[in-house]
């Protein structure tokens, strides 16, 4: 067998250098020049081995070349294998070498290999090898100031075993650049580790088993929520003062747990109330890079998984590589809290499913199938009300959040309808019947101040089969900034004869979008969003007279503003139309034709067309009674012209038809 006397007399050198040099180099490695791996001494180490096997097993390569300057890393069971050097106050920039498969153990089933390099917590390189590809030439930067290298290999045993990993003149270069690295702090999660308040987690700390990704690559640093059925599972960290500002990992299910029925899973972070990250992974989704930033103030971070369970079990989630990070400064997010932190009084038939339920039944399935990690469920088994009802006088809060749906469990045949309705401070603030066809829709409601109490009921008409359980996902209330009202001078409104009518507002910021209402508040028009500061809101018609409308802004990341009232003017009223016995056309040989109107008002005009409708002349507002159009030529022969009369301040009156005769 091979590996059967792991490091040898090597070990009790190793132990000897230890206690004389604390550690870390060998008499002959100095930081001030390159300096070869296998010249140096791990300072911790497992399925570790220096320059041979054993004795009678030296290293070869994949092209089955005697190998020297060379360390070994293997676990004949599977598992993990490493080697940690400690460089801290060296000045190395740079480390390559070659990592290769040993040919001796290459050409069977030896199973899965990945060979990763760390600086502390931060991954510099990963690399699957294979009997096809067995070798790499990696070469990565160092950071400044690093304190430990680590190499780990990640194994699963074939039915031979597993293979022999050697990193082949492994160097480390005082020549290149150190990694470009702008945080401050970056720690793996397995570093910082969750809280007692964590269920069906493990990670390749404690595990001696392989996690994999869903293209079956072994991965060397994980976290794992693996289950055999439905439920919740969940990891919290606190990291409350830490300092961090980013959460950084990959997502993805294990290849071993995606054939077959595994049910449906849905994967999210939290920090505290606060929901920075949710999708749904199917069997078919790839391998996700997930970058969130951590609010300021956030105690915690918690990630979740809910999983509906399938004849099969439930997948295994897997976040490879989870770090957190302190780069830049953490944003700002609504203060957030979730209606199942708060005091209430809620019926039978109520439940809640907050990020820590375990329990699979509190998984919220929407109408179209489609998965939410915390819930409000309105349940009953025939006919009545379900209600939940909260205190709210302790909290600063001015908006409600909720995805509503009825559960699309109980959709399939006669279900009846269900009444929901909210209440704030005992004022109905929304209120909606639902059926089965109503789909999902986003509440955003906004709350009043102060704000004493909240509830929701609802009131399930049952049907042949039972009643429409009502959802809501992921309740959350929040404090959102309120956008600026507008001024009236910023607002103005055209009320236009027989075309739509504008409304205008102007002084705004890019993105802002302006809502119209009627004196009713009703909302009768939206804008887009502002390109630059300006936006014009078409109405098809305010009406004839004069009147009243509200108008709000709302800015990106804020509440809709209070309403603005702005009064606009009656539309203009038309001209009387002309009447044939006040117009005199003379059809002139040689000379200008004329066009006389008389019996005007002082200051009206005329406008004079061709039978087809096209504009010949325009005369000047009338001095007196009476004005004269001088028209080029209408034409030798008989035929008709169009008029119109504009009086001052109105609209131009309708076309009469005048005959004329030839020259």
């Amino acid at each position: 067998m091979k590996k059967e006397l792991k490091y040898g007399f090597f070990s009790f050198l190793l132990i000897i250098t230890l206690i004389l040099f604390g550690g870390t180099f060998s008499p002959k490695a100095s930081a001030s020049s390159d300096t070869f791996l296998s010249s140096l001494n791990p300072v911790d180490y497992y399925g570790f081995y220096a320059s041979q096997w054993n004795v009678s097993n030296p290293f070869a390569d994949s092209s089955e070349k005697k190998v020297s300057r060379a360390i070994g890393l293997s676990n004949n069971s599977g598992g993990a294998s490493y080697a940690t050097y400690k460089l801290e106050h060296k000045s190395f920039k740079t480390f390559q070498g070659k990592i290769t498969l040993d040919s001796k153990w290459l050409k069977a089933d030896y199973g899965k290999t990945t060979v990763a390099f760390y600086s502390d917590d931060r991954l510099l390189y990963e690399k699957s090898l294979t009997s096809t590809a067995p070798s790499a030439n990696p070469k990565v930067s160092l950071p400044k100031n690093i304190k430990y290298f680590n190499i780990i290999v990640r194994q699963e045993a074939g039915s031979k075993g597993t293979h022999g990993v050697i990193v082949q003149d492994g160097k480390l270069l005082n020549s290149g650049s150190y990694l470009n690295t702008p945080e401050t702090d970056y720690d793996s999660a397995l570093t910082v580790k969750t809280s007692k308040n964590s269920a069906f987690y493990n990670d390749t700390t404690n595990s001696p088993i392989g996690f994999k990704d869903i293209n079956g690559n072994l991965i060397t640093k994980a976290i794992v929520f693996s289950r055999s059925y439905g439920g919740g599972d969940y990891a919290t960290f606190d990291i409350k003062d830490a300092g961090y500002t980013q959460f950084e990992t990959k997502l993805s299910l294990d290849s071993e747990y995606i054939k077959g029925n595994y049910g449906r899973t849905i994967v999210s972070i939290y920090a505290d109330d606060y929901l920075l990250y949710e999708k749904e992974l199917t069997s078919k989704t790839s391998v996700q890079t997930v970058q969130t930033n951590i609010p300021k103030g956030t105690n915690q971070l918690t990630l979740v998984t809910k999983q509906l369970g399938g004849s099969k079990g439930a997948y295994r989630v897997v976040f490879i590589n989870p770090v957190f990070k302190a780069v830049g400064f953490p944003v700002t997010v609504p203060y957030t809290i979730s209606p199942m932190t708060l005091t209430g009084e809620v019926s039978g038939y109520f439940q809640e499913g907050n990020i820590y339920s375990e329990r699979e039944s509190l998984i919220p399935q929407y109408s179209n199938g489609s998965l939410a990690t915390t819930s409000m469920i309105f349940k009953k088994g025939y006919n009545g009300e379900v209600y939940a009802s909260y205190n709210m006088s302790n909290t600063d809060v001015n908006t409600f959040k909720a995805k509503l749906s009825v559960d699309g469990r109980y959709i399939n045949g006669d279900y009846g309808t269900s009444v929901i309705k909210i209440y704030a401070n005992n004022q109905v603030i929304y209120s909606n019947t639902l059926t089965k066809k109503t789909g999902i829709i986003d509440l955003n409601l906004k709350l009043p101040s102060p704000l004493n109490t909240f509830k929701i009921v609802t009131d399930q008409k049952a049907g042949t089969k039972g009643d429409l359980r009502v959802i809501l996902g992921n309740p959350v209330f929040q404090k959102i900034p309120v956008s600026a009202n507008l001024t009236a001078k910023q607002i103005s409104i055209v009320n236009n004869y027989n075309k739509a009518d504008t409304v205008t507002v102007k002084s705004l910021s890019k993105g802002d979008k302006v809502k119209v209402y009627n004196t009713k508040r009703q909302l009768i028009a939206t804008s887009a969003a502002a390109a630059k500061d300006s936006v014009t809101v078409s109405i098809n018609q305010l009406g004839t007279g004069e009147g009243t409308v509200l108008v709000s802004r709302t800015s990106t990341n804020k509440l809709e503003s209070g309403k603005t009232s702005v009064n606009y003017a009656a539309e203009p009223s038309v001209s009387t139309k002309l009447v044939s016995s006040q117009v005199k056309v003379i059809n002139n040989r040689n000379k200008n034709d004329i066009v006389t109107v008389n019996r005007l008002a002082k200051g009206e005009k005329v406008k004079v067309y061709n039978a087809k409708g096209q504009l010949l002349a325009t005369s000047d507002g009338a001095a007196k009674d009476t004005v004269t159009v001088s028209i080029k030529q209408l034409g030798s022969g008989k035929g008709t012209i169009l008029v119109s009369r504009i009086s001052p301040s109105k609209l131009e009156s309708d076309k009469i038809s005048v005959n004329y005769n030839a020259e």
